[in-house]
């Protein structure tokens, strides 16, 4: 009977323990409650696009809901990965944020060791098994707003060609670029689209060359480029030009009008991933008790996860028939009757069919 009863009261403190988190009671803090400790592993601030905008998130979340926030900022040497999640781990953060699916293996690796911390991945390929109980994932559906910058794009361009520069090559980006062909060629059948991988999500003088390459050579009056911090050089080229960016994950007209309004002022509008948005659901739902986790969801338009920045700049420099135009793909997207292809799944061979074939 006393054996019976001590293996109760273990198994009732082991619960008990597995059921703390963020909010929960905590004697040692004079207010009476645990705060809830935050952190973002990324590889640098500072890029006006995907890891800037996650982190108006968390720091929204920070003023808002009083939580305590972190940003480890690792660089671009990948052999960093893994020390950053066992440091952030054995630090006792409650919600480990992190915005790239090669981490998956790193912590399903520790899985273990930090049975306590909540693991949320954004931007995750969407074939990505869940393993962990205590990981949550998201999918952004970024095919479906570079399906509307791709039809705003060519219905603005005046020469029927537009232009996308990613980052590196890979499978996210390549699900931008088919968003923003099958756009451009709702806009214009007849359209041309150029592409160019920079082959770096820094180098902004080679984003801005490879840009002037598009412009001069191949007759491009309106730019996307979805390569983080390399993209800036690209709108540098569309702001030499005179002609229109359009900005990708944050709405990045507003992170340069007040330092730099030269740049601010060539970008029309952003095709935006809601990372602040994501970040700040999480941490809300999280402290409410509602957050589930052992799960990978996709979020686009519908979640407001994706969307264009519909800001005033927009407003006053895109004619209102085509807004007008725009508002109505969006709403075909809403409401199913306008399909939009996706890299993800798609072979190789088909992506560069779909590529070559609006090339100019």
């Amino acid at each position: 009977m006393k054996k019976a009863l001590a293996i109760l009261l273990a198994a009732l403190t082991v619960s008990s323990l597995l059921m703390t988190g963020c909010g929960e009671k905590d004697e040692g803090n004079k207010d009476g409650e645990k705060k809830c400790r935050v952190v973002m592993i990324c590889s640098a601030l500072g890029d006006k696009s995907y890891y800037d905008i996650a982190y108006e998130g968390l720091k929204k979340a920070e003023t808002d809901l009083g939580v305590e926030i972190k940003v480890a900022e690792i660089g671009t040497d990948k052999a960093k990965m893994e020390p950053a999640i066992q440091d952030v781990a054995d630090a006792g953060y409650d919600i480990i944020f992190f915005g790239s699916t090669e981490y998956i293996p790193i912590i399903e690796k520790h899985q273990d060791e930090y049975k306590e911390s909540k693991f949320v991945g954004f931007d995750i390929e969407p074939s990505t098994e869940i393993k962990m109980s205590n990981m949550f994932c998201i999918t952004y559906m970024q095919n479906q707003v570079d399906f509307l910058a791709g039809a705003l794009a060519q219905k603005m361009s005046k020469s029927g060609t537009i232009g996308f520069l990613g980052g590196t090559e890979g499978t996210i980006i390549n699900d931008f670029l088919i968003g923003f062909i099958e756009g451009s060629l709702l806009a214009n059948p007849k359209g041309k689209v150029a592409s160019s991988y920079i082959g770096s999500w820094t180098d902004a003088a080679k984003g801005k060359e490879m840009a002037l390459v598009q412009i001069k050579q191949l007759g491009a009056d309106l730019l996307h480029p979805c390569a983080m911090g390399a993209g800036l050089g690209v709108i540098e080229a569309c702001r030499d030009n005179g002609l229109w960016a359009i900005g990708v994950d944050a709405d990045q007209r507003e992170f340069f009008i007040d330092s730099k309004k030269d740049i601010a002022d060539a970008i029309l509008t952003s095709a935006m991933k809601r990372g602040d948005m994501v970040v700040y659901k999480v941490i809300k739902d999280e402290l409410a008790g509602t957050q589930t986790y052992g799960s990978l969801e996709k979020w686009g338009l519908k979640e407001e996860a994706v969307g264009l920045a519909k800001n005033d700049y927009y407003k006053e420099h895109t004619p209102q028939e085509i807004q007008d135009y725009v508002d109505k793909v969006e709403g075909q997207l809403l409401d199913g009757s306008q399909q939009v292809f996706t890299a993800y799944g798609m072979s190789q061979d088909d992506f560069v069919a779909i590529r070559e074939g609006v090339k100019p």
